[in-house]
């Protein structure tokens, strides 16, 4: 399988509402100030945008016009890409993944940051070690974007993402500055509000779905016996002449888990292993997809986190690729990505996790995904389940 060079933070399909304050609760902090004023303010919000601290990269901002904000563009997609594309074929394949987020996500403009530990801060009788190579990329970025009319407005370079480090500019007058503080940025504020982690290095995001080998290697006996009761229960159902008696069982046999992550309660490894036998049916897979638009998304991606770290291959491709479609749904481009490869390391022919994968890849906007939950929300009602409720 190639490497994978793009993360990407979008704006998420069905936005989260926050938790109402309780009543004894002091006056809430102020909103931040969504919108960044210089390059250093851009720089430090990256590790938030992305959901770690990256490295050796190049980062892409892609600006849409704000509604009923004449001359102020919002931020619309952060994409990271590798920055050692070893040849020309590889560093032209990634312009164009660029150009196919700009143009997908209808842009008005594009920054670009390049982070890179062996380059140089310049200096007046000195560009600084690897400002050619970096030049020569962004000009390259900015001649591939000029062919889809979408200007290139800033870009900018650092050793790391870290305070008072320096930064410098790369397209246009020379410039230069420290960063601020990414712990104090805005953005990374409000993300913290909302909940989301912020992991120091994309590797710590790999090793979050990382299979547990010790459980891993208990699973084979448990799913073997989960499979048997599962095969009871379907000859039943076609000895009743119901075939969507199993279907509904097997449903149940998830919600239940997910009810109990809601209540406080992980499953026990045999609960996995009866939910990975429970997954094989296509039906009740389809389904779940319907719940990343309501009350239980959240208990539903950590029982597929769940899957992901027990499950040997190829049952953890399943487990793998709904991790990687909710993280997905709900704009977190990153954590789909490491999930989605965990898919296809597990089985590369997983049709729905290569879907997702080339989505991903291509800047589909999330918002897209709200037909897959939507279809997954009428198939439930069709066996009977209402996936709105309260407890499911």
């Amino acid at each position: 399988m190639p490497p994978r060079t793009l993360d990407r933070m979008t704006t998420p399909a069905e936005p989260t509402p926050p938790e109402p304050l309780p009543a004894d609760c002091a006056d809430p902090p102020p909103e931040p100030d969504p919108h960044l004023r210089d390059p250093g303010e851009l720089i430090a919000a990256v590790p938030a945008m992305l959901g770690f601290v990256p490295a050796r990269s190049l980062v892409i901002t892609v600006l849409r016009a704000e509604p009923g904000e004449s001359g102020k563009a919002a931020i619309d997609v952060v994409a990271r890409m590798d920055l050692d594309n070893p040849g020309r074929v590889a560093t032209g394949e990634l312009l164009d993944r660029v150009a196919g987020v700009c143009v997908r996500g209808t842009a008005v403009a594009v920054l670009a940051l390049i982070i890179d530990d062996r380059a140089t801060t310049p200096v007046e009788r000195h560009r600084g070690v690897r400002s050619r190579k970096h030049r020569d990329l962004i000009g390259a970025l900015e001649h591939r974007l000029d062919a889809e009319e979408v200007p290139l407005a800033g870009a900018w370079a650092v050793r790391a993402i870290a305070v008072d480090l320096p930064w410098w500019s790369l397209l246009g007058p020379a410039r230069r500055g420290t960063q601020p503080d990414p712990s104090t940025s805005p953005v990374t504020f409000k993300h913290v509000l909302e909940g989301r982690p912020i992991r120091g290095s994309r590797d710590e995001l790999i090793e979050s779905v990382a299979v547990n080998a010790v459980v891993r290697d208990k699973m084979p006996a448990l799913l073997a016996a989960a499979t048997e009761v599962a095969a009871d229960r379907l000859a039943h159902a076609v000895s009743r002449g119901e075939p969507n008696f199993y279907s509904r069982a097997a449903l149940r046999i998830v919600l239940t888990q997910i009810a109990s992550i809601e209540a406080g309660t992980l499953p026990a490894i045999a609960d996995l292993a009866e939910v990975a036998v429970a997954l094989r049916d296509r039906t009740v897979r389809d389904i779940l997809f319907g719940l990343i638009l309501g009350v239980h998304a959240d208990a539903a991606e950590t029982l597929w986190l769940e899957l992901t770290r027990a499950l040997p291959d190829p049952e953890r491709a399943e487990a793998a690729m709904l991790l990687g479609y909710a993280a997905y749904a709900r704009g977190d481009g990153p954590l789909a990505g490491v999930a989605l490869e965990a898919a296809l390391a597990a089985d590369e022919s997983h049709r729905m996790a290569n879907l997702l994968d080339l989505g991903l890849q291509t800047g589909m906007h999330p918002d897209r995904l709200r037909r897959l939950a939507e279809a997954g929300r009428e198939a439930a009602a069709d066996l009977g389940v209402d996936l709105r409720s309260e407890h499911p």
